[in-house]
């Protein structure tokens, strides 16, 4: 009696680890659209070569005499932040140069009151080497008399400002398109840099030739979503874009980019993304392009980044009609990127799986849950949109069953509002 009740339990044990296995596997992509050698790459946290294509992430990439991550002192830099001052020491030395090692594409909006605290860390970085790129969104605060004040003392400064409000994504690839560095860093003017980051990275990527350098970045005063994949070189645009596709990174301001690779996938993208219709899910939006390019991507093991929780971050607001105006726009954007995503997507399982259905489940059909009751207009494009999905052949039914309930309710609100 007692051996049975050990065997059970032993028995019950097992299945729940192979279970608990199966669906940490499963959370990270459907079994059937995830081949076995990625699955185990992603939980080695290494890649195996493919084709004598790809380099083991199992060698890490240094910078020259790094020793840690340097939490600690990350956090210390940030904690001290408030007691920073800008020092124009030697700032009358620098000079805009006509090939920067790297752009610094920093997009404001109202943010004049974070501006000081961003340039000091910029002058802080060891390369000096630079250009700083502000990309004002037609700011209705002190922000564009703050720059114009920082441009008199450092004219590696460029000041561009839209003629109305864009929102990101305009503003970022307006910034690009108007840079000149080999390296691109996109920043929001509410965070700063840590740890001398500029150089690291530029150093580190020249070293390994590579095309995207990621390093960590710091939210709060926790690392965020740490990566899978520690350290290492991806050198296969198969494997850089399955990095993409399984939701491991798409954030913008923790990587160094090519800007040879960025401007290709400004180009590659819908010209219509320029305009404001387009201005939420902006890392999504550009990454997706940028994969397609890169053929090398590193992870250098350094805190680089400080992402602020900034109090207008995240803020709920009370529904007015200006909020019901702003929820239709964020809803239209939404479903303008779906649309980009299926059209643009190659014609595979994988990819269709990975981007356009991810990007639906993740962002727009909560978005969409929630604002229903708040839509107006544009109807006919959701449903047209939505036809898109149900057309595409690599979807299943149950995923397809998804998009029909989603267009009926569009229908039936259709029919109520008018």
């Amino acid at each position: 009696m007692i051996f049975r009740i050990i065997f059970k339990s032993l028995l019950y044990f097992f299945s729940i680890v192979l279970f608990s296995k199966k669906l940490f596997i499963n959370d990270i992509s459907d079994d059937i659209y995830l081949n076995k050698s990625f699955k185990d790459n992603i939980i080695n946290s290494s890649l195996i070569f493919q084709n004598n294509t790809c380099i083991s992430t199992n060698e890490k990439i240094y910078w020259k005499n790094q020793t840690d991550l340097e939490i600690e002192k990350s956090i210390e830099e940030v904690k001290n932040n408030k007691l920073l001052g800008i020092s124009f020491e030697n700032c009358f030395d620098f000079y805009k140069r006509e090939n920067p090692k790297v752009s610094l594409i920093i997009t404001v909006y109202n943010q004049g009151y974070y501006l000081k605290s961003l340039y000091s860390h910029i002058l802080k970085q060891e390369l000096k080497d630079i250009e700083i790129i502000f990309v004002d969104d037609a700011s209705t605060d002190d922000s564009p008399l703050i720059i114009n004040k920082l441009m008199e003392k450092d004219k590696r400064i460029i000041y561009l400002k839209n003629d109305i409000n864009r929102q990101q994504f305009y503003s970022i690839n307006y910034g690009v398109l108007n840079s000149k560095g080999e390296y691109i860093l996109s920043i929001d003017a509410d965070d700063f840099l840590l740890n001398n980051i500029l150089i690291k990275a530029y150093e580190t990527a020249k070293a390994y030739d590579l095309d995207i350098l990621q390093f960590y970045m710091l939210s709060g005063m926790t690392l965020w979503e740490t990566m899978k994949y520690k350290s290492g070189i991806i050198c296969n645009n198969e494997n850089i874009r399955n990095i993409y596709y399984y939701g491991l990174t798409r954030n913008l301001p923790d990587k160094l980019i090519r800007r040879t690779i960025f401007i290709k996938a400004i180009n590659f993208m819908d010209k219509k993304l320029y305009n404001e219709d387009y201005h939420i899910h902006t890392d999504d939006t550009a990454f997706f392009g940028i994969i397609r390019f890169a053929n090398s991507y590193g992870f250098l093991e350094q805190i680089g980044y400080f992402y602020n929780q900034a109090p207008n971050r995240g803020q709920k607001e009370n529904i007015t009609k200006d909020k019901i105006s702003i929820i239709n726009r964020d809803i239209k954007s939404l479903f303008n990127i779906m649309k980009y995503f299926i059209l643009q997507s190659d014609n595979s399982i994988i990819e269709k799986n990975n981007i356009p259905y991810r990007f639906f489940i993740e962002h727009a059909k909560k978005k969409l849950k929630n604002g229903m009751k708040y839509l107006t207009k544009d109807f006919d494009f959701y449903i047209e949109v939505l036809n898109l999905y149900l057309d595409c052949p690599f979807f299943t039914k149950e995923k397809k069953q998804i998009f029909k309930k989603m267009k009926q309710k569009i229908i039936i609100k259709k029919r109520y509002y008018f």
